[in-house]
């Protein structure tokens, strides 16, 4: 059995947890932070919050998508997805074609507005990304994507248990 990372220390004779430490806490740091730099980013340039954006992002990474599935691939709610992909449509950015027979569930697609949204956002993405991934080594961030894939597997087996 391999030595696993000790989360928790001592303080005033209790066991606490070591936030330094902590991965679920030091995740939540980075995601905080970064999800409030890019949403003042994008409403400022954009005029879109980040959840727009990132629904925005998931429909040119696979298009055609159910709102549900935009749900699945970001992991957001589906009334945060139908909010946001009513934005998007209602700035006209998306294209969406009847899903079912009853023309209940869309499937959604960005047109050439949408597109070119989606360009200039990703040169902001880029941009974001070089300057906070500065002086970490490739070798590095391979095994942190790798170690990220890890943890959301082991989160969807507890999801499932």
């Amino acid at each position: 059995m391999t030595d696993k990372l000790n989360i928790t220390r001592h303080r005033e004779g209790h066991e606490v947890l070591d936030y330094d430490r902590y991965p679920q806490h030091l995740l939540s740091v980075i995601a905080n932070r970064l999800t409030s730099y890019s949403s003042s980013q994008y409403l400022s340039q954009f005029g879109l919050g980040s959840v727009e954006m990132r629904v925005l992002a998931s429909l040119a990474y696979q298009p055609n998508q159910k709102a549900a599935e935009v749900c699945s691939l970001i992991s957001i709610d589906k009334a945060a997805a139908s909010r946001a992909i009513a934005k998007l449509d209602s700035q006209d950015l998306l294209i969406g074609e009847t899903a079912t027979p009853n023309g209940k569930q869309k499937r959604w697609s960005l047109n050439d507005k949408g597109w070119i949204l989606h360009q200039q956002f990703l040169s902001v993405v880029i941009e974001r990304h070089e300057r906070v991934i500065k002086e970490i080594d490739e070798r590095e961030l391979v095994q942190f994507v790798g170690t990220l894939h890890k943890l959301i597997h082991n989160i969807e087996v507890l999801d499932t248990e």
